[in-house]
């Protein structure tokens, strides 16, 4: 496996970036109003200003949230099998998680774009089970159901259908309480769901550098279980984040500080990443990009913050504003090389479309197979005396065949090549003879899956206990 990652940003650099955010959280610091974290956060050492509901962090708020925050946590499945390990970038390979949080569902050959439905949340659930490269899968938003608990029907069903971690995300604190006691159900218990974290939360920034209450009351609520908990940073670069890739950097980075702060402050040592989900505006049109040139070297050098702050990172380079198949793949493979080269924790968005407003299985399943080829580089190869082959060259000599040589033989099957599901790497004459695309393919996978892919399911006392919780969210 790779040890190196990519340093986009000098040492000289990424001090620079650091004073630059200090300063920021220092003068402009954070606006809140939630009055046990403004006393909490008083009590830890911030100046508070009520009246403008500004809290100004010193620099050793910063260094001490930097030392309480987790290193490495468990994201816990359903089945142990399905645990996946959380840890700062470097060797360590990127976890892949399918998108949270969208609308619409898309149809790559149809081009139908719809509501989704709690019948999409359940076979999303079924396809991430199956899916080798996805790790963790997102809870979608069906229309079919009531507004009101909408979040609590998604969260039902992706618990049911699949057996891999799941983020999870709620409509408000309200809801929220009803989806830990789902999830504490399927833990078997409140202290089993702090050891194994079946799902992991969100709290927002709704504006920049800015807390509702309802967000510091949900992040109390997963802090009693010490559930992990993403706060995606979501600047739009040149509207409410500076115009400068510099100033990009060092807008971001000061959120993510001062949400680390606020994080460990409040609840110390909850797990969390450095989550960056970027966008910038075109100026001319006044629509957002999600991934250009500009936004892929942004991430690079908050991933590489990340790692000097010894934080899991967590990018989204499957979301991509455009719907047109040979552009999201082109986009997204030089996405996902960047960003796990530079050593990014984890991966997400997989499947999205249209600015994740939209997701589709089709693209799923396509992302997963870009999620393996990534993986595969990722691992490198290994060198040593008996794999130089030094005897088996001069052996071969001028006349050019390691076909037959016992050193080929030995190898074939100790160092395996990368078998592709999807890819097709027939010559034209070939491949013309049934012109299949990838999308076909990729529809013919989900066929098979849904077909013979089984996924246990929960005891029925425990599916009663489920029901129970919906019903009680539904009649309050």
């Amino acid at each position: 496996m790779m040890e190196q990652c990519y340093d986009l940003l000098s040492s000289d650099e990424i001090q620079m970036v650091h004073e630059a955010s200090l300063e920021v959280l220092q003068s402009t610091g954070l606006r809140l109003n939630h009055p046990v974290a403004m006393e909490k956060l008083s009590a830890a050492g911030a100046k508070i200003d009520v009246a403008k509901e500004q809290v100004r962090l010193p620099a050793k708020m910063i260094e001490k949230a930097l030392e309480t925050a987790p290193k490495t946590f468990v994201c816990a499945g359903r089945s142990p099998e399905f645990d996946v390990v959380v840890s700062p970038g470097s060797a360590a390979m990127p976890l892949v998680r399918s998108v949270a949080g969208s609308i619409n569902h898309y149809d790559l050959i149809t081009n139908e774009y719809r509501p989704i439905t709690l019948q999409d949340c359940r076979d999303i659930a079924q396809l991430v089970d199956a899916l080798e490269n996805m790790d963790i899968a997102g809870c979608l938003v069906p229309n079919d159901v009531s507004s009101k608990v909408y979040d609590l029907y998604a969260l039902k069903v992706m618990l049911e259908g699949g057996r891999k971690h799941i983020w999870a995300l709620p409509k408000d604190s309200r809801n929220l309480k009803y989806q830990l006691e789902m999830m504490k159900a399927v833990a078997g218990g409140g202290e089993a769901l702090r050891q194994r974290p079946v799902c992991s939360g969100i709290v927002c920034l709704i504006e920049p550098l800015h807390f509702p209450n309802d967000e510091i009351e949900r992040l109390l609520l997963y802090a009693e279980y010490n559930l992990p908990v993403k706060v995606p940073l979501v600047p739009l670069f040149g509207a409410n984040a500076p115009y400068t890739l510099a100033g990009a950097l060092t807008h971001t980075n000061a959120e993510a500080l001062g949400t680390l702060v606020l994080l460990q402050t409040l609840c110390p040592g909850i797990p969390t990443w450095y989550y960056m989900l970027l966008s910038e505006m075109e100026m001319a049109k006044g629509t957002a990009n999600y991934l250009n040139p500009e936004i892929m070297l942004i991430y690079s050098g908050m991933i590489q913050l990340a790692r000097h702050y010894g934080i899991p990172s967590c990018s989204s380079p499957f979301v991509t504003t455009d719907c047109q198949i040979h552009q999201i793949m082109f986009e997204r493979s030089a996405a996902l090389a960047m960003y796990a080269l530079s050593g990014v924790s984890e991966i997400g968005g997989a499947g999205s479309v249209d600015g994740a407003i939209a997701m589709s299985p089709l693209l799923l399943v396509i992302d997963d197979e870009m999620a393996a080829y990534m993986r595969r580089i990722m691992k490198g190869f290994e060198i040593s005396q008996e794999r130089l082959a030094v005897e088996a060259i001069n052996r071969v000599g001028h006349k050019g065949s390691f076909l037959e040589d016992p050193h080929t033989l030995q190898f074939l099957h100790q160092e395996r090549r990368f078998k592709p599901t999807l890819l097709d790497w027939r010559p034209y004459e070939t491949w013309s003879k049934d012109g299949n695309t990838i999308v076909d393919r990729a529809r013919d996978k989900i066929k098979h899956i849904k077909a013979t892919h089984e996924v246990p399911p929960l005891e029925e006392p425990l599916q009663r206990e489920l029901d129970h919780i919906l019903q009680a969210a539904e009649k309050e």
